[in-house]
């Protein structure tokens, strides 16, 4: 009986140690589960939260290569994760310019994310900006996204060109080649990122190409580079295709079969070495108009044509073919291209952030004046009556009556008065309103195009800011006196309708600049009809431009035509008798327009020593004199914006420099003695 009850004592042991060991199991799961629960999704969200959504490079310029003074292209390319939507990249500006003054403020720009895809947009940067270093974030419903730094080399004394190719093989054969100046540094530019912007293609010496890559590119891409040349801009073009229906007017060769060429007419115009191998050709004949560089009327070998201020060259040989590569002359003959190509050339773009250059247009802010101080004589006369009457009148008067005492009284009541006297005086003298002052340049292409450029300078008594709206694909950058200025105080909102620039927390008395360039469609020319004979000028001149001009005049081999004020749609007949000799015509023409010495027109006096003084010499070029007509008007232009909301304004003052070329046709007779 014992040994059963002691039989059942240890089962029923063994039964609750196994019940507790269970328990405890249970337990240890029961745990391990809740803990696995509660970790798995926060492990979860930490993975969601670190898997990128967006991955963002910039290249800035050329091939990544780009000039410090002009304002340069950047290609952001962009991977976005997730579904579309609507994003802004953000370039913050804050960089010294010469003079004490300023870029500072923040450059935007609308881009549309795709949804699980790659987008590349282009987006416009001044140089001085990315040559000290400058980044580009991307940022969604006020969130950034993704930083990255915009990546670029600035070249200084060489010639870029751009030859346009995904490879950099492709530029092989300018290898060695330089220009009357500088060596040439070929880059190779992917035709997607061909700017659809006149001024983006600023930095560069030369575009070479050939036809087909030509008609590959968009209308935007094909305008934009036909307006750079237009404007003083060198276009090489290889083979003879079918050019583009925009293009047919301009090139100089004629399409045609295939044949062969000597030669030693290319190593005749490079000046080299001959070249024994014949040259494959494709063309038909040459433009009536063209200039033929090298090989016969039947078979051209290079030709060229002017466009506008530029030129355009075309070769009937492909700049690849293993004879011209192997030949010791051929870094000549592109040097030779270059040369001529681009010798005399007076581009109207200018390189808008050199320390000489139109950047020095931002002296116009100097001349606001923020309260008319009277001259020293009248303070004098003020002071010395108050000395006066305070001291001896005074003394005089209150030792009649016994009361100099009173002096203790009178003395402040008097400096109260006086105190009070001037600070009315002053308060009437200070403007009650807005100061603006304006000054640019209007370079016509003849064409009905021309390129603006120019700065505003405003300041006000009133603490506050201003908004200002400018033509579509104009670039412009905000500009202040030595301070810094907060990212937020001044933004330029690029979109497809306008470029807006907004001003905020602008303090009382503070001077801030607006800096834009664009192509400006509707500026009008001037209708020239010009001839010579005798070494005299003959022809008329027709305003044909939406502007009044005033001190017009036509310099041309050494001799300047004065012709007054120009109203739209007048014309005028030169008269060749009235021509006054000169030899330093900006001088001449600064004592003609006394404008340009006084008020804000003297940032513009100094700036015009940037014009090419070519038009007045005697030794221009027989085949295709040039005159150079001159102006000026207070109008305002597209590149000088109004604000976009009216307000009181005390002082309103604009100047802008009109200037366009023209050709004059050759007569009779040479130069008078």
């Amino acid at each position: 009986m014992r040994a059963r009850t002691r039989q059942h004592g240890h089962r029923g042991n063994r039964l609750r140690a196994r019940r507790v060991r269970n328990s405890w199991f249970s337990g240890l799961l029961l745990l391990c589960t809740a803990a696995f629960t509660s970790v798995l999704p926060t492990t979860t969200f930490a993975a969601t939260v670190d898997k990128p959504t967006m991955y963002m490079s910039a290249s800035a310029g050329y091939g990544g290569y780009y000039i410090k003074e002009d304002w340069v292209p950047v290609a952001v390319t962009i991977h976005h994760v997730g579904p579309a939507q609507n994003a802004t990249l953000t370039v913050h500006v804050n960089d010294a310019l010469v003079g004490g003054r300023r870029l500072g403020g923040s450059l935007k720009w609308n881009v549309r994310l795709p949804a699980n895809g790659w987008t590349t947009t282009e987006i416009d940067v001044p140089g001085v900006v990315l040559s000290e270093g400058a980044s580009v974030t991307c940022s969604a419903g006020g969130v950034p996204l993704y930083t990255s730094a915009l990546s670029g080399n600035s070249v200084t004394n060489v010639a870029l060109v751009a030859v346009l190719a995904t490879s950099s093989q492709a530029t092989q054969f300018l290898a060695g080649s330089s220009t009357s100046a500088n060596p040439v540094l070929a880059v190779a530019l992917n035709p997607s990122l061909v700017p659809t912007s006149v001024n983006l293609l600023d930095g560069l010496t030369a575009v070479v190409t050939s036809l087909d890559t030509l008609s590959r590119l968009s209308t935007a891409q094909q305008e934009a580079v036909q307006n750079w040349v237009k404007l003083g801009g060198l276009l090489v073009i290889s083979g003879t295709d079918e050019a583009p229906a925009m293009w047919r007017a301009s090139v100089p060769l004629e399409p045609g079969s295939e044949k062969s060429a000597q030669g030693s007419f290319l190593s005749q115009f490079a000046n080299s070495a001959g070249l024994a191998n014949r040259i494959a050709i494709r063309v038909g004949g040459v433009d009536a108009t063209a200039r033929l560089w090298a090989g016969t009327n039947q078979a051209p070998m290079l030709a060229s044509e002017s466009l506008g201020r530029g030129q355009i060259w075309q070769t009937a040989f492909s700049p690849m073919d293993p004879n011209l590569l192997g030949w010791s002359g051929n870094p000549l003959m592109w040097t030779a291209i270059f040369k001529h190509g681009v010798e005399g050339a007076d581009s109207a773009l200018a390189p808008l952030f050199s320390s000489d250059g139109a950047e020095s247009l931002a002296s116009v802010g100097d001349a606001l004046a923020p309260l008319r101080v009277p001259s020293l004589p009248v303070f004098a006369v003020v002071f010395a009556l108050y000395l006066v009457v305070i001291g001896p009148v005074l003394f005089l008067v209150l030792r009649r009556f016994r009361r100099a005492h009173w002096a203790w009284g009178l003395l402040p009541v008097f400096s109260g008065i006086t105190t009070i006297g001037i600070y009315l005086f002053g308060g009437t003298e200070r403007p009650s309103g807005l100061l603006m002052d304006g000054v640019g340049v209007l370079d016509l292409s003849g064409d009905g195009r021309a390129e603006s450029y120019g700065v505003e300078a405003f300041m006000s008594p009133y603490p506050g800011g201003l908004d200002f709206s400018l033509p579509s694909q104009t670039l412009a950058v905000p500009m202040s006196v030595k301070e810094t200025l907060p990212a937020s105080d001044a933004v330029v909102g690029y979109t497809n309708q306008a470029t807006n620039v907004q001003f905020r927390n602008v303090g009382r008395w503070r001077v801030r600049y607006v800096y834009a360039a664009h192509l400006d469609e509707n500026s009008g020319q001037f209708v020239m009809n010009l001839s010579s004979a005798y070494g005299l000028l003959f022809g008329t001149v027709t305003n044909d431009t939406p502007y009044v001009v005033d001190h017009a005049a036509i310099v041309w081999q050494s001799h300047m035509y004065h012709l007054g004020t120009m109203k739209p749609g007048q014309v005028v007949e030169l008269n060749p008798t009235a021509a006054t000799v000169t030899t330093q015509w900006i001088s001449d023409y600064g004592t003609y327009n006394r404008d340009l010495t006084h008020g804000i027109g003297r940032s513009l006096g100094a700036y015009l020593t940037q014009f090419s003084s070519s038009s007045t010499t005697a030794s221009q070029d027989a085949d295709a004199p040039t005159a150079m007509l001159i102006a000026t008007t207070d109008k305002r232009t597209s590149s000088l914006p109004a604000p976009a909301k009216s307000q009181d304004v005390s002082s309103d003052k604009t100047l802008v420099l009109v200037r366009q070329y023209a050709d004059v046709s050759p007569g009779i007779g040479g130069p008078l003695p």
